[in-house]
């Protein structure tokens, strides 16, 4: 388990809806790049929008001036977008070492989802992501049984599997405590990283635009390690 430097910023804009001019602004003016989903494991839960753009700096005073005019321009021309802004801090990001896949170690938690009230952003949030082909369809079968929605991507070395649990800061703070062991005892994934995820500025194009559903009950299954 190897854990990598932290500090990174991100912007995410996550498009239903985005015009051309808004589109071309972005990516020509901010540096966005795209980072579109690949679609989503069949029968599981996911809530990946149609257009994914990224913007990543370790530069507090980049990220600030990316933001506001990323918003100064939606405030001008708020119909370019249908859909919602993340602008994020990395606190934590881990490299998990692959090992043989430990079926004897359960899993350690699973949690009840639910919608935020309208209006309402999510404040943290946990990414798993891994080598959809190169690990352990057991090791996948177990993560996804404790709650997470999920999506594909596009990555070098293949398609990456995102796991993504989203809720209230302390929520993940403890499915952190929980999860983390496990990924190290269990094993059975490539190419696999844990990061968190706090938002840190955020926009709807209205307080009714669908956003993924955040954690509301915890049930804990096992001491971890």
């Amino acid at each position: 388990m190897r854990e990598k430097m932290q500090g990174e910023f991100h912007i995410h804009i996550d498009a239903h809806q985005i015009s051309n001019k808004f589109e071309t602004f972005v990516r020509e003016e901010l540096k966005f790049y795209d980072s579109d989903f690949s679609g989503h494991p069949e029968g599981i839960l996911h809530f990946e929008t149609p257009r994914h753009l990224t913007y990543k700096t370790r530069n507090s005073r980049a990220f600030k001036v990316t933001f506001d005019r990323l918003l100064a321009y939606l405030d001008r021309s708020s119909d370019s977008l249908e859909g919602y802004v993340e602008g994020e801090y990395i606190p934590l990001d881990i490299e998990i070492a692959q090992t043989p896949f430990n079926a004897d170690v359960p899993i350690p938690c699973q949690w009840q989802l639910g919608s935020l009230p309208s209006g309402k952003f999510r404040e943290d949030e946990i990414h798993i992501t891994f080598d959809r082909d190169r690990s352990d369809p057991r090791a996948i079968a177990a993560l996804r049984s404790m709650g997470f929605f999920s999506a594909y991507m596009s990555k070098p070395y293949g398609t990456a599997e995102i796991l993504t649990v989203q809720g209230t800061r302390q929520v993940i703070q403890t499915l952190l405590s929980e999860i983390l062991p496990y990924l190290k005892n269990a094993g059975g994934v490539a190419n696999c990283s844990i990061k968190e995820e706090r938002a840190i500025r955020w926009w709807m194009s209205s307080p009714s635009v669908p956003l993924p559903p955040v954690v509301r009950s915890i049930s804990m299954r096992s001491v971890s390690s």
